[in-house]
């Protein structure tokens, strides 16, 4: 439900298809961009490496 959630689409990124639409589609920025504005705290999205 759109009205409810905020949705975002693209191809999914596997190496196949993430040239098609996942590459600059700005989901983890927009994402952000939505928290912030609603007064929430940022997702710091930073893959580490734990070994």
């Amino acid at each position: 439900d759109s009205n409810k959630h905020f949705v975002l689409k693209a191809a999914h990124p596997s190496p196949f298809s993430a040239h098609n639409g996942f590459f600059g589609c700005k989901h983890f920025s927009k994402t952000n961009e939505l928290l912030k504005k609603q007064g929430l705290k940022e997702i710091d999205w930073e893959v580490t490496n734990n070994n």
